[in-house]
């Protein structure tokens, strides 16, 4: 099958998928904070269909890396019909790596989104935090325009609860969280598991785990919380 993407865009996915392959295999040896850890290709793919089918335009996401699943998202962003940002930007990713950050910069001027993409730096926490105050201190919280179609997480797992609660409130309803890793590592398994079980408690929410690359959380938000 043909994939849809703008050639720009699939020469750096094509690159960082190759390095991102070489890196799990074990080919090449990188120090852990250099480490990809990005989402598998047919991950981005299917993320691309939920948002295309979604006619997403508004996507934050807590976990840049170098920007594998960023570009991602601003292939279908685009074709979903954004193609500068006016305004506020239609992707915010969060990281607190100086380095990835600085990769995930030039990933993007090469993919030819920077336009899109709004990149911000520090600790996700209070970075969410100062989002949520903003959010709550609009006057007219139900507009569109200050609302999230899709949210990310690929960061730390430690604080995924608190990530949830803070962006909860930010998404439509309609609108869907995706987690990442909740099969792989294994490592990180009792502490997705709690997630996962914190998060289906909602009454306003429904979610699945997708058993796709590293395991997704699938969240659609159905009412107001």
């Amino acid at each position: 099958m043909t994939w849809s993407v703008d050639e720009k865009i699939l020469h750096v996915l094509d690159r960082l998928g190759e390095e991102s392959k070489l890196e799990r295999s074990g080919e090449v040896k990188v120090l852990p904070k250099d480490e990809m850890l990005a989402i598998t290709p047919d991950t981005g793919r299917f993320f691309k269909i939920i948002l295309n089918a979604m006619h997403a335009k508004k996507i934050l996401e807590i976990g840049t890396s170098v920007g594998y699943s960023t570009l991602w998202f601003a292939d279908a962003v685009i074709q979903n019909g954004i193609i500068k940002a006016e305004g506020s930007s239609p992707i915010i990713t969060i990281d607190s790596n100086h380095s990835k950050i600085e990769k995930a910069t030039k990933n993007f001027h090469d993919a030819g989104v920077s336009d899109i993409i709004k990149m911000v730096e520090g600790k996700a926490l209070n970075i969410l935090r100062e989002m949520s105050n903003n959010f709550h201190r609009e006057k007219d919280i139900k507009k569109t325009d200050y609302l999230l179609d899709f949210v990310f997480f690929d960061a730390d797992k430690e604080n995924l609860r608190e990530y949830f609660d803070l962006v909860i409130p930010m998404l439509r309803v309609g609108g869907i969280v995706a987690t990442d890793n909740m099969l792989y590592p294994e490592d990180y398994r009792p502490l997705m598991l709690n997630y996962a079980s914190y998060v289906r408690s909602k009454t306003y929410i429904q979610s699945v785990m997708v058993p796709i690359g590293n395991g997704e959380e699938i969240t659609i938000k159905l009412a107001p919380n």
